[in-house]
């Protein structure tokens, strides 16, 4: 067997691979598609498949809600060893008050004026103007105060929202790190560089969505 011939075999090899990984992943997609349409179309909930060129995912809503699982791409290619795609997954709903803003502990670590300083510019981004005169609120059990981090205007807004379920929702997700917010635009849940596909953790956003709704606070 001669070089051209051996580097022929190669390529065709590396293209069939190619062709194999494109259609494992087109099947994975379409079976995921319809696992999310069966579960919509059971609950009675509208189903939405996203295509565009920088865009893929799927969006579910209903009446008083809507969620947004997508995966978006920058269009700038990237070395091997880093992707240009961010997944997120994002639950909206009205339900407009005073903001409140439930994430992730990011460190247990006190780091005086610079940990101050850091976290406020968190929170800069995560609101943007909102983020003006809030305070951390003490709420909630000992676990939960040790892995997340509660921000308001309005404490007593805080503890008429912690609940139980809330808690032990946040804490079976401690990987997905999840954050909660109200602002004057509403209600949001976001899980941020994950794209949730699972229809029972679907449903178990929608549930924890329904509790932010039915509370007053």
């Amino acid at each position: 067997m001669n070089d051209i011939t051996l580097t022929l075999l190669v390529i065709m090899a590396a293209g069939l691979l190619v062709v194999i990984i494109f259609a494992l992943v087109q099947r994975s997609r379409t079976e995921q598609e319809q696992r999310l349409a069966e579960m919509a179309k059971e609950r009675g909930w509208k189903y939405e498949v996203v295509r565009e060129p920088l865009l893929y995912g799927f969006r579910i809503s209903k009446k008083n809600w809507r969620i947004d699982l997508l995966s978006q791409s920058d269009g700038n290619p990237k070395p091997k060893s880093s992707s240009n795609v961010t997944a997120s997954t994002v639950w909206h709903a009205p339900g407009a008050g005073s903001t409140i803003l439930i994430g992730p502990r990011t460190s247990q670590i006190k780091l005086g004026g610079l940990g101050e300083g850091l976290l406020r510019q968190v929170l800069q981004m995560a609101l943007g103007s909102e983020a003006e005169g809030l305070a951390e609120v003490q709420e909630g059990s000992e676990s939960f105060r040790k892995n997340f981090m509660i921000w308001a205007r309005e404490p007593e807004d805080v503890r008429r929202l912690i609940s139980p379920f809330l808690e032990s929702t946040l804490m079976k997700w401690k990987k997905y790190y999840p954050l909660l917010k109200r602002t004057q635009a509403g209600l949001t849940i976001e899980i941020r560089n994950a794209q949730l596909k699972k229809p029972e953790e679907i449903e178990t956003l929608v549930k924890l969505g329904d509790l932010l709704s039915s509370q007053e606070f």
